[in-house]
């Protein structure tokens, strides 16, 4: 290995102008011989440069895995192994009422969107924006990136636009294609199942009851156990409990996976449901490469048919090469016409914060008085447990009644035991309630 050319400077390669000035006995030839340097996203975290021919090459000197003979046995640990037989499992989720005898008589609680519902704003800026249904969308969505760049703080080639949240999950999972990935759980499915299309090797991190399901700093023992993951990933506030993840445990985080060349994918899609909102990866990511934040209109604007999400990352590399996975006006027109509209809805933000702090609170309280474990939860939705004797009996009961709770038996970490509420309106919650009142 010590003879590799992989590992030496090549004075003939075709790109010899960028290395000029380089001979140091740290020369890093990674443009010419490393076998990471033709992966779309290299984990090595280069720069870019742009040539007189118009050539976009990899500026790789500050790489975060020098080519040296030390390294070798970790950058060829980031090389995509052989695929293993995977038997791929159905996901269910909540808001699947469509086998119901009766859908539009059940009283939904399994889906967390907000409950005042679309702004009739948004709805009749589509009714009467029908007429681009005859012309193809913006590929690049170029006035929904520019009014997201202005509501988020970054510049807009740092956004991403997706046919909702799952759609970017899944490209990015494939576009960075880890082989180590840990996870942290009970959470939202969607990340281990983009991860095994990838054929990624899957570790958990468990969140304790006992701690109320809060992310601490043990998150740090599951990362150094054994071989470092190539990406992480968090939900904050955490689906299905709630929870959003301390500033400082994230901005440490973040800080750990920046240092040690991990991607760390965060979900923020309830964060705007969020008294702390402000408290939100975003503000981190311009000087964090590995970092991408998610978010979505799906949950905060009451939008899950139009199909709109949004990722945030400073790694211009990894946004191309997503972009280049996706189908082509894999957005719609209408969809990016409503997440323009829904941009400018400030109000609704407000008393969409009012509602879902007085409602949370309100149905935390009765909840805990009819003698169930009840989880503290930052956004609108809320995770309870009821006694083992009682296991099934709440959910079965509730919808002879027409309501529709989301039963947690398929998270992992967690068991039939425990149920997903959304916050709803006052006079839902308090049917809710009352029905579960009359179990004998």
């Amino acid at each position: 290995m010590e003879n590799s050319s992989r590992f030496f400077k090549n004075t003939a390669c075709a790109f010899f102008p960028c290395h000029k000035g380089l001979d140091s006995e740290d020369f890093n030839c990674l443009f010419c011989y490393c076998p990471l340097y033709l992966r779309p996203v290299c984990p090595g975290n280069p720069t870019f440069i742009k040539k007189e021919d118009g050539r976009i090459i990899k500026r790789c000197t500050d790489c975060t895995f020098p080519h040296k003979a030390e390294n070798y046995d970790r950058i060829m640990s980031l090389l995509k192994t052989q695929k293993p037989n995977i038997d791929f499992e159905e996901y269910h989720h909540g808001g699947e009422v469509f086998d119901c005898a009766q859908t539009s008589d059940i009283l939904d609680f399994s889906v967390n969107i907000n409950p005042l519902r679309i702004s009739e704003r948004v709805k009749n800026v589509i009714k009467c924006s029908l007429n681009q249904l005859e012309r193809y969308p913006d590929q690049n969505c170029t006035q929904l990136v520019k009014k997201l760049a202005d509501f988020r703080g970054l510049p807009s080639e740092n956004i991403i636009c997706g046919n909702g949240a799952s759609e970017l999950i899944s490209l990015i999972s494939a576009a960075i294609s880890p082989k180590n990935a840990l996870i942290v759980a009970p959470t939202f499915s969607g990340y281990e199942r983009a991860l095994k299309n990838c054929y990624s090797k899957i570790r958990y991190h468990l969140l304790k009851k006992e701690n109320d399901f809060a992310l601490d700093e043990t998150i740090f023992d599951s990362i150094d156990c054994g071989s470092l993951p190539d990406m992480i990933f968090i939900c904050s506030p955490n689906n299905p409990n709630g929870r959003q993840v301390d500033l400082a445990i994230l901005k440490k985080l973040i800080e750990f996976c920046e240092e040690k060349g991990i991607f760390l994918f965060v979900d923020e899609c309830f964060i705007d449901f969020c008294e702390n909102y402000s408290d939100s990866a975003v503000q981190f990511i311009v000087k964090s490469p590995h970092l991408i934040v998610l978010n979505a209109f799906t949950k905060i604007y009451a939008m899950p048919g139009i199909r709109l999400g949004y990722a945030m990352t400073s790694n211009i590399a990894l946004l191309r090469c997503v972009k280049n996975l996706m189908p082509e006006w894999n957005v719609s027109a209408l969809a990016q016409i409503a997440g323009v509209a829904a941009l400018e809805e400030t109000d609704y933000l407000l008393k969409t914060r009012q509602l879902i702090k007085e409602e949370r609170d309100y149905l935390s309280s009765e909840l805990r008085a009819l003698g169930f474990v009840v989880y503290p939860s930052d956004a609108n939705f809320i995770l309870f447990e009821e006694s083992s004797e009682k296991s099934s009996v709440l959910g079965e009961f509730l919808l002879k009644k027409g309501i529709l709770l989301r039963n947690c038996g398929n998270f992992i970490g967690l068991s039939e035991n425990f149920y997903r509420v959304a916050i709803r309106s006052h006079q839902e919650n308090q049917r809710l309630i009352d029905t579960i009142k009359t179990i004998q």
